[in-house]
């Protein structure tokens, strides 16, 4: 017998469908790219949060620092060697020590109505400042020095 071209045989209509291992491995693949994609999409994501809060924390340095030397300079005593203190600016929380390091008289100068040497009216403290700033769990912590001068 001759096979008429409209005829189907048996074999081609199984042949039509995927197998249930096809579309298993299929599914591995998938999933596997879908957890790929969202481990990369998560790390990103943290990596922006961090980059957030050091660029959060970068721009409120100036103005910790301008308050640190302002108390340290508007300390009147002569007496304190050690200031500490602990605040919060714009949702970051910093804590600063300082330590004087080194106290000394400036030169005597020479009065020019007197024409003799006389000692200047101040004294100059070098102080080592400690601070650490805190943000969402970021903390940055950084040394300096700071220089106050009282007057006798």
């Amino acid at each position: 017998m001759k096979n008429h071209p409209k005829s189907f045989s048996f074999n081609s209509i199984q042949n039509q469908g995927f197998t249930l291992i096809e579309v298993m491995v299929a599914s591995v693949i998938l999933f596997s790219v879908i957890a790929t994609v969202s481990m990369i999409y998560r790390g990103a994501f943290l990596s922006s949060e961090k980059a957030n809060n050091h660029i959060n924390i970068s721009a409120v340095l100036p103005s910790v620092l301008a308050n640190i030397r302002n108390e340290i300079r508007n300390n009147e005593s002569n007496n304190i060697t050690m200031l500490a203190n602990k605040a919060n600016a714009w949702q970051v929380t910093y804590q600063w020590q300082a330590e004087v390091v080194q106290q000394k008289m400036p030169a005597k100068k020479l009065d020019p109505f007197t024409q003799e040497l006389a000692m200047p009216p101040k004294t100059f403290k070098l102080w080592h400042v400690q601070l650490a700033l805190e943000l969402n769990g970021l903390t940055k912590k950084y040394q300096f020095s700071e220089l106050s001068w009282e007057n006798n």
